[in-house]
């Protein structure tokens, strides 16, 4: 056992309450919910995490996360090193399958204490390709004129990006709605359009049509199908003037691999929570630069913790070109502990 051994691991539910509930297609969110896991080092090194659930996404919430952690991932942590980093990653992908936000707690602990062995920030460790990124900040399904009113309010305070959820209403309508934002805002606005899930091959097609008719021109349409309609979204990609992201199609490496072989995608959307934690990011993140697919790094209404590990990989790297962190932007006034995350509006980064 050397001095950079686990010896000790420690886990805490923590609950914080957002402004207001964050509507997607799939599903409702009215506060972070997030465990976090402490790795204790022989040296007294002390690494955080955090991982966030989602029953409709990773298949999990709180209870089942905290019992992974546990009883699963926390033990077999225990005796592994970090001078043995292929072996601890290793184990850590194989000791239980799925649980990817667990995983990702287990992850960003590690990195966090590579980043103290080594005193180097985190985002200087992972490649340090940036000083800071800018989000945007997404609007949730609600009253059209909420919607608009929100997008108004954001615009004022700096945003220059949008991400707009849609895919609950007829397809006719939700183009309505994003015509109304695009009108309130203006054209200097960049409007995303993230779907969920949402539509089937043939409302897909009538959006895109309709968006045509409008004259609108998002600068990308996430999602538009269910994740495992690969060779339908492959198709729609190949028709569509609007750039195609995916999202829940890509967990893992081997399913960015999948998509990459198919074409099926113009970007895609890393979050740690998908794919387990920055180690298998970076191996997505390569992928889909070697394939010239610029990425962007996402998040799923997380604690500042994963935010923050999200926000050094996304500035450690040239081919994450879009971050849609901003959920810590919608804590509740007075609940944000960032540490060494910080925010200028829209614009996110760690301190050196």
């Amino acid at each position: 056992m050397d001095n950079f051994t686990i010896v000790k691991f420690t886990t805490q539910p923590i609950t914080i309450p957002l402004k207001r509930p964050f509507v997607t297609h799939l599903h409702t969110v009215k506060a972070i919910e997030a465990v976090q896991l402490q790795l204790f080092l022989k040296n007294g090194l002390v690494g955080t995490g955090t991982a966030t659930p989602n029953p409709v996404v990773t298949g999990d919430n709180l209870t089942s996360l905290k019992l992974v952690l546990d009883q699963l991932i926390g033990p077999q942590m225990i005796g592994q090193t970090l001078t043995q980093l292929e072996p601890l990653f290793n184990k850590l992908t194989h000791c239980v399958v799925g649980n990817t936000p667990a995983k990702a707690a287990a992850d960003i602990a590690i990195h966090d204490l590579l980043s103290q062995r080594y005193q180097v920030p985190l985002t200087q460790l992972l490649g340090g390709a940036k000083q800071s990124m800018t989000t945007d900040y997404t609007i949730s399904i609600g009253p059209r004129k909420q919607m608009v009113t929100e997008a108004q309010s954001l615009v004022k305070a700096g945003f220059t990006a949008l991400k707009i959820k849609i895919g609950n209403q007829a397809v006719i309508e939700d183009v309505a709605t994003v015509r109304a934002i695009a009108t309130a805002v203006g054209p200097q606005i960049n409007l995303r359009l993230d779907v969920n899930q949402g539509w089937s091959y043939k409302q897909a097609l009538q959006a895109i049509h309709y968006f045509e008719l409008a004259d609108l021109h998002p600068a990308f349409l996430e999602q538009p199908l269910p994740a495992n309609q690969l060779t339908s979204l492959a198709q729609l990609r190949q028709v569509s003037p609007i750039p195609i992201m995916l999202d829940e199609s890509v967990f893992s490496p081997q399913e960015a691999l999948r998509v990459i072989t198919l074409h099926a995608a113009d970007y895609i959307n890393i979050k740690l929570m998908k794919s387990g934690g920055l180690h298998a990011a970076t191996i997505i993140n390569q992928l889909c630069a070697t394939a010239g697919i610029p990425c962007m790094v996402g998040c799923m209404i997380e604690a500042p913790t994963s935010i923050a590990a999200a926000v050094a990989f996304a500035n450690a790297h040239r081919n994450v070109h879009f971050i849609d962190l901003d959920s810590l932007l919608m804590i509740a006034p007075n609940q944000a502990q960032l540490g060494k995350l910080h925010c200028d509006g829209p614009r996110l980064w760690l301190e050196k």
